[in-house]
This record gives structure tokens, C-alpha cells and sequence, in this order.
């Protein structure tokens, strides 16, 4: 089996049945108490003047954290038990997330199509690591914590419905993100999130070139630590999360 980024296996998976997605069923789950944090759509009035048709979507989070499972060498096939990072995530339409009930169940609804890098922001060791997809780690991380995440490839579905402020009940698309390799002298890092919001802005540069962003949501995170103690619970979150253009 090989070990392919979120964009390549979305692809193969693709053009294996044709063109067509199979799209997985929605979660319906209680409010997970003091272990996630959350990012609010918090759209502007100024993007939504600029942009008709803007949406953002609620994203609850856990923590990054750390497993160990087994994963197979792209080029030789050779499987190694490695120290995987993961990033457990649910979506949620809110009332504000401008994305009305009316296109449920019709070709118009959104795909929900994520795309999470792993930002390091040591001075020192700056790099971005693409989420992949690491198949035998899934089922591990599920029986860890007792829930049913997907990875950033089978999550790949329509919006779910909205899901009123004061519910306690959500109705979500839960996924996700993994990655090895991580430089274990990293101290300051991020995980910036796309594919949560379909806002972006386009801008002519000096060149008379156009440039197209698109609406990003970041969580910083910081690790006091160092290469010989690889441990989660030295993860801290590190400011409120933000969205961007980019």
C-alpha cells in the first residue's frame, strides 16, 4: 500500500470508480465537554458585500496528538511502526455560516473538501507538512478515542444540515488530519485549515497581475519540549484561532 498525500489519494480514489465520490454518512453526536475548542465562522459584513455567496463553517477541535502505528513505505512497501501526529476535527453549520438548508440533497450543496497542513514556525526550521493519508492509523486513532473520525479523503462530503446555536446535538462531518516525520526539535507550529469556507479575494498586484487568496482558519500551537521526549501532553494551545486570506 502506498503513502500518498490528501490531493494524490483523492485523485486515484477518483479515477478508480469512475469519477465518482462515495460519500459517507453524517455524525450525529453529544458536545464533547472540555476537550474541544472551537473556530466560529465569523464572517464580516465587508466579505459579505464583497462576496455574495460566502460561507464558513464552525470547526470543533481537539488537541494535536501522537500515536504510534504502523505505515508503509511508499517506495518499498516496507511497513514500520512510526509516531504519527493527528488533528481530530468536526464540522458544524451554524445559522451563521450563510448556508441555507435549501440546497440539502441537490447538486448545488458544497463538497466538503479539506485541506490541513502542519505549518512549522521555529525561526530556525520553518517547513509545511501536507496532511497524508495513513490508512492502517486510522482504525487505531478511532479505538483511542472512542470516536469515529475519517481521513481527509473518506470525509469528503456535501455539507451537513445547520445545526441551531443552542442544540446540543450537531450534525457533523468528522475527520481527521495525520502526518510522520515531524521535526522532533520543533517547538511553534500551526495547523492551517482550507476547504472550511469557500471565501477568497482577488487582488492586482503592481504587475498588473491577478492574485487569487482563499479563507483559511490557523490554530498556533506550542511545544516545550525537545527530540528526546516526543510527548502530546507538552502540546499547548497558543492564541485564539484565526481566519486569513492566503
Amino acid at each position: 500500500m502506498r503513502t500518498l498525500n490528501r490531493r494524490q489519494f483523492l485523485s486515484t480514489s477518483m479515477t478508480a470508480i469512475g469519477g465518482a465520490v462515495l460519500l459517507p454518512g453524517l455524525a450525529s453526536a453529544d458536545v464533547l465537554p472540555n476537550l474541544e475548542h472551537f473556530a466560529a465562522p465569523l464572517i464580516s459584513g465587508e466579505e459579505q458585500t464583497a462576496q455574495k455567496d460566502i460561507w464558513a463553517l464552525e470547526v470543533r477541535y481537539k488537541p494535536v496528538r501522537m500515536i504510534f502505528a504502523p505505515v508503509t513505505d511508499a517506495k518499498t512497501g516496507v511497513v514500520k511502526k512510526q509516531l504519527v501526529w493527528y488533528f481530530a476535527y468536526r464540522v458544524v453549520v451554524r445559522p451563521s455560516s450563510r448556508l441555507p438548508d435549501a440546497s440539502l440533497n441537490t447538486p448545488e450543496r458544497p463538497l466538503f473538501v479539506p485541506e490541513l497542513t502542519l505549518i512549522v514556525e521555529d525561526e530556525s526550521r520553518r517547513r509545511s507538512y501536507p496532511d497524508r493519508v495513513f490508512p492502517e492509523a486510522i482504525p487505531l486513532i478511532n479505538r483511542r478515542e472512542k470516536h469515529q473520525y475519517k481521513s481527509s479523503v473518506d470525509v469528503v462530503a456535501p455539507l451537513p444540515p445547520i445545526t441551531p446555536d443552542k442544540s446540543r446535538k450537531f450534525t457533523t462531518l468528522d475527520g481527521v488530519a495525520t502526518w510522520t516525520g515531524i521535526d522532533p526539535d520543533t517547538n511553534y507550529f500551526a495547523i492551517e485549515m482550507a476547504g472550511f469556507s469557500n471565501g477568497y479575494k482577488v487582488a492586482i498586484d503592481n504587475d498588473n497581475q491577478e492574485t487569487v487568496t482563499r479563507r483559511v482558519v490557523r490554530q498556533r500551537f506550542w511545544r516545550p519540549s525537545d527530540r528526546f521526549n516526543q510527548d502530546e501532553t507538552e502540546i499547548r494551545f497558543k492564541d485564539e484561532p484565526e481566519w486569513f486570506y492566503q
